[in-house]
């Protein structure tokens, strides 16, 4: 029966304690997690993030550490890039040292925003805002490098926790919320990214690239607003307004095609309404 025994796969995290973060770590219940938060796993310090990954000698490295804050960056462009590109590069060439499988995530705003149809992995990228050139260049950095390598984009991402645009509609006092219509993309839940991840990890193909995982379908801001003040009972009103003052340009339509990570991975996205589902149920608990 001995032989039969398989060790748990080894896991460190970056960022853990972001909403992605948590959500996979308790989806990784049947791995051997090391999660580090930024303060005691600074990423763009390369001597740390080299300790630590000779150290833990993980099978996979999941980067859930970035930088995500779009207007700030900005204005932060030399931090915003720091973070999402230069210390990611140095954490790929340490993962290729080590032959572990990084797995990172970037974003929708790698795209322009100008097309009628899902954008495709291989489309043409034109980021629009420094934080969505900050990410591109990290995902540049990392097919550069050329190791075991998979980068998920994500668009729209929420959770029960954390700081997001889920919690916000949720939690704020204000009763009458004006929220734009004019970008559309598809919400995606934390939790669904999760148990994706787990599944990667559990059935990984070996099939490395740039893959697209959102939750299937698309709406507003403004409708997805719509949809969270209906599922928790809030009676807010809800009114859409053509534009909403920020210091970054938003992509006004950045859905994601996720055919190729469906077929590639076995895996069937849930919808955005089951994907909100689980959120409101995880807030209500």
């Amino acid at each position: 029966m001995f032989d039969k025994y398989k060790p748990l796969k080894k896991i460190l995290i970056t960022g853990a304690n972001g909403m992605l973060a948590i959500a996979i770590k308790n989806a990784l219940s049947g791995c051997d997690v090391y999660a580090f938060s930024s303060q005691e796993l600074d990423i763009t310090c390369s001597q740390s993030l080299h300790k630590k990954i000779a150290t833990v000698q993980p099978d996979y490295i999941i980067n859930c550490a970035a930088y995500t804050a779009v207007d700030l960056a900005e204005t932060e462009q030399e931090k915003a890039f720091k973070i999402n590109a230069f210390a990611v590069e140095k954490m790929a060439q340490i993962a290729k040292q080590y032959q572990v499988t990084l797995v990172h995530f970037s974003t929708d705003y790698v795209f322009k925003g100008d097309a009628a149809m899902p954008y495709q992995p291989d489309q043409d990228t034109d980021p629009i805002n420094v934080y969505g050139a900050s990410k591109l260049a990290g995902e540049k950095a990392i097919s550069r490098v050329n190791g075991k390598h998979y980068i998920f984009r994500i668009s729209w991402l929420y959770a029960a926790n954390g700081k997001n645009f889920f919690k916000w509609v949720a939690g704020t006092d204000v009763k009458e919320l004006n929220i734009v219509n004019t970008q559309t993309g598809s919400p995606t839940s934390a939790i669904d990214v999760a148990n994706f991840i787990n599944h990667v990890i559990d059935n990984d193909p070996k099939n490395y690239g740039i893959y697209h995982f959102t939750n299937q379908g698309e709406m507003t801001w403004y409708a997805f607003a719509k949809a969270i003040n209906q599922k928790l009972d809030l009676n807010k009103t809800i009114n859409p307004v053509a534009t909403f003052k920020t210091d970054a340009k938003r992509p006004a339509y950045s859905v994601l095609d996720c055919k190729k990570t469906e077929q590639v991975f076995n895996y069937s996205t849930p919808s955005i309404s089951d994907g909100l589902d689980r959120v409101v149920a995880r807030y209500k608990s």
